[in-house]
């Protein structure tokens, strides 16, 4: 292995690690919204628009105040409507099927009518403590994860009922959703697995190890998968398990939530949850391609 030299970012020490098996990448800020949002949780890009949906949790993680909301925000980092959609709780991880976003909210996962910001329809999860991240299939099954250390297991949303669909001691706290063709992506907030999961057999296989819990998950289209943990850390996990370090805003206070991934600008798009931002950053290779 080589060593490189770091980068300052944001005042940040960005160690520019070499893996054989993976070339060097760093993160430059590209822009950041004002600090109007309201403790956003989950970006997401609706490709019909062109927009990126912000879930804002607007209070305490799991207080069930009525205030959360979703946010719409544009590539260039303006924020289009603070409130787009309204009514929620704590609302988190989001997942686009047809005409509708499913977002998780503590013990329900709500489904959003695109057109119009109305809340269609909210279906209840059982035994559900703190739903976070969210998936969907090509057939519109919907997944989410509770990733409180109480009730860990992955729920299922199948023509209208949500229902437990898997619950295994290889998945503690299920968290960074994220569908790859036939297999569910799964970390675990708890130990810093990186899980696929058969959505035919259930059967779960170890990607990686990572030393910390996972909240983002997003692969690079190359094999490699970029990461987050709440606390402020970003990451790439190379397609041979090694972890790169790419930003740690853990000790300036700033957290790294569940971010976009945007393949073709080569944009990671990150929610700094008690910072009140969205910050987009160009993942550049050494060339500064």
């Amino acid at each position: 292995m080589n060593k490189a030299s770091s980068a300052l970012v944001m005042g940040v020490l960005i160690p520019a690690c070499i893996s054989m098996a993976a070339p060097v990448c760093k993160l430059v800020e590209t822009w950041k919204t004002e600090a109007v949002l309201d403790v956003p949780e989950c970006a997401l890009l609706n490709p019909a628009d062109h927009l990126l949906y912000v879930s804002n949790v607007s209070g305490k993680p799991a207080e069930k105040n009525g205030k959360g909301f979703i946010s719409q925000v544009d590539l260039g980092g303006n924020v289009v409507k603070l409130k787009w959609a309204t009514g929620l709780n704590a609302p988190k991880g989001m997942a686009i099927h047809g005409n509708s976003l499913y977002v998780s909210d503590i013990d329900e996962l709500v489904q959003i009518d695109l057109k119009t910001g109305i809340v269609a329809k909210r279906y209840s999860a059982e035994g559900a403590v703190f739903l976070n991240d969210v998936a969907a299939d090509k057939d519109g099954n919907i997944y989410t994860g509770d990733s409180s250390a109480e009730n860990g297991r992955i729920y299922r949303l199948n023509k209208g009922r949500l229902d437990i669909w898997l619950v295994s001691p290889e998945m503690e706290r299920p968290n960074g959703l994220h569908m790859l063709e036939n297999r569910l992506l799964a970390g675990d907030a708890r130990n810093g697995k990186l899980n696929s999961i058969n959505l035919k057999t259930k059967k779960i296989t170890r990607i990686a190890q990572t030393d910390s819990g996972i909240d983002g998950l997003k692969p690079d289209g190359k094999g490699n998968y970029f990461t987050s943990n709440w606390k402020g850390r970003t990451t790439l996990i190379t397609a041979d398990g090694k972890t790169i370090v790419l930003m740690d805003t853990t000790a300036s206070g700033v957290n790294a939530a569940d971010f976009e991934y945007l393949s073709g600008k080569k944009l990671l798009v990150i929610p700094t949850f008690f910072d009140n931002r969205l910050v987009a950053y160009k993942v550049e290779d050494p060339s500064g391609n």
